[in-house]
């Protein structure tokens, strides 16, 4: 076998695929490599979850050979630069379990859209391995209608979206590293992603050379839906940069306490926001629009933080019951096809 091809063209594929690889090397398994296979004029790189580092650092525009003589050695030859790599054998590669298998649905997106969706809810999964279901995004389809939840057990992030047509009903927890790489890879946001989803499966076809494939995560998801209240007895408007400025004061004050603990009291449409520690203490007032009874209780700063990074428009809509209750964000003026709700855990008294 031997392949020609031109450097620029090579590290784009590369760098594609070798987003799948594992960050640890796992002795005994073959999926730390690429698989390369050459039909006719087209080549393609298939890799799971070794890196090809050198094809990184040859000059761009150089032409690239890729050609095995041996059964056990890879040749890379760039103008004057020659490299041998040792190769798997083909039949130790370890594809995913059943590859040819069909999708329940499929529908098209808007790169921008799935990207903003992603964005918006990954920062809420879980990053331990307590409960690995939790380190994905459950994608809920029912008819038109589809919601992408992550959690994490203290605070939840929900987006609704409105797809092309009506399909089957279906859930899928997505792993959030892949969702993550799909996110980086969207580099055309005006062009439009096939999204494949099955029982076992979930897939993403972005432009006409690429193609994410993830098995799904196993577990029980929580049953989203009931965590969200349906009624509140307070409900706040609040200015967005003038909060995440309050709270941006008191993260430094609270950058030391794990907790981020920061006391939020709210009477006569005025939000007090107060934060002290060892190094100081910030005491802040916010004008807010409030219906419903005074407020008293103690927030994670940087939860907070990280919901506001991510809303769009000017204001955000707060509603809780009481101090200890779980209460939820929502964002004011998104789009018409998408809606967000965050909800959170007080910290307890």
């Amino acid at each position: 076998m031997k392949i020609i091809c031109d450097a620029l063209d090579l590290t784009d594929a590369l760098s594609k695929v070798t987003k799948a690889l594992p960050s640890k090397v796992m002795i005994g398994v073959n999926n730390e490599g690429i698989k390369i296979s050459a039909h006719g004029d087209t080549v393609v790189f298939t890799a799971n979850d070794m890196e090809y580092e050198i094809v990184k650092r040859i000059e761009s525009g150089s032409q690239v050979d890729i050609y095995s003589i041996e059964e056990d050695v890879i040749h890379i030859q760039a103008m004057d630069n020659t490299a041998h790599l040792s190769k798997f054998r083909i039949t130790d590669f370890v594809p995913l379990s059943n590859p040819d298998e069909e999708y329940d649905i499929s529908f098209n997106i808007p790169q921008k859209d799935l990207k903003r969706l992603v964005e918006k809810t990954s920062f809420s999964a879980a990053t331990d391995d307590s409960r690995p279901q939790f380190k994905g995004c459950l994608f809920d389809v029912k008819g038109s209608e589809m919601n992408v939840v992550a959690l994490d057990g203290y605070r939840m992030a929900v987006a609704n979206y409105t797809l092309p047509a009506e399909y089957d009903n279906i859930q899928a927890i997505v792993p959030v590293k892949t969702l993550n790489e799909v996110a980086k890879l969207m580099e055309n946001e005006d062009d439009s992603v096939t999204i494949y989803i099955s029982s076992k499966r979930f897939a993403v076809s972005i432009g006409e050379h690429t193609k994410v494939t993830s098995n799904l995560l196993s577990g029980k998801f929580l049953d989203y839906a009931r965590t969200i209240p349906s009624s509140y007895e307070t409900k706040l408007t609040v200015n967005i940069k003038q909060l995440q400025a309050s709270l941006d004061r008191a993260a430094v004050m609270t950058r030391y306490d794990k907790s981020s603990m920061v006391k939020v009291e709210v009477k006569d449409s005025i939000m007090n926001v107060h934060a002290s520690s060892s190094i100081g203490e910030i005491n802040d007032m916010i004008k807010i629009y409030s219906n419903g009874k005074d407020v008293n209780m103690l927030l994670n700063c940087k939860f907070i933080l990280d919901v506001l990074k991510n809303c769009d428009g000017e204001f955000v809509n707060i509603s809780l019951n009481s101090p200890t209750a779980p209460f939820i964000i929502e964002p004011i003026n998104e789009k018409e096809n998408e809606k967000y709700v965050y909800l959170l855990l007080p910290i307890r008294y």
